[in-house]
């Protein structure tokens, strides 16, 4: 019984805030077949987003590529040092993902102009424990990008969404 009240309270408070879970993006159908191209053809992202708009809704370009270009221009993975301790060995690092990115219409005309999206992340690093500290570099960068194709798919969506007549 107080198992139930405790749930109840916490979904009248949740209610209460204006949360509630995001689902999934769905991109308006003037879109059209896309293609998703990457200057890099070593790029996982580009494949990444080609599914991501898939889930979407949103049909692959066709063979002969008419369709919408989703351009992903440059990828940019930058790893620094964010703090050292008294040994001037660093103790903190900062992540930094960017991605310059472009959509083109079927006619050519772009969609959505040339943008830049950056994320970053933070986190510590134990000399002592080196063995978990590459694990956690590949973890915060797997997720990083899981993020970056999110926003660019919700920047393409509110782009699309403000056009609309």
């Amino acid at each position: 019984m107080k198992t139930l009240v405790l749930a109840a309270a916490l979904a009248l408070v949740l209610a209460a805030c204006g949360f509630h879970p995001r689902s999934h993006t769905v991109l308006p159908t003037r879109l059209g077949p896309t293609k998703v191209v990457a200057s890099d053809p070593y790029s996982t992202i580009a494949e990444d987003l080609a599914r991501q708009l898939e889930r979407a809704g949103v049909p692959a370009a066709d063979a002969q590529g008419r369709g919408s270009v989703l351009k992903i221009v440059r990828e940019r993975w930058d790893t620094r040092p964010l703090a050292v301790d008294q040994f001037a060995r660093a103790r903190e690092y900062v992540t930094r993902y960017r991605v310059d990115f472009a959509l083109q219409g079927p006619d050519g005309k772009p969609m959505l102009p040339a943008q830049t999206i950056e994320l970053s992340r933070e986190y510590s690093f134990d000399a002592n424990a080196s063995v978990g500290s590459p694990a956690e570099q590949e973890i915060i960068q797997r997720e990083l990008r899981r993020e970056m194709e999110a926003a660019i798919l919700r920047r393409i969506e509110y782009a699309l969404r403000a056009r609309q007549p």
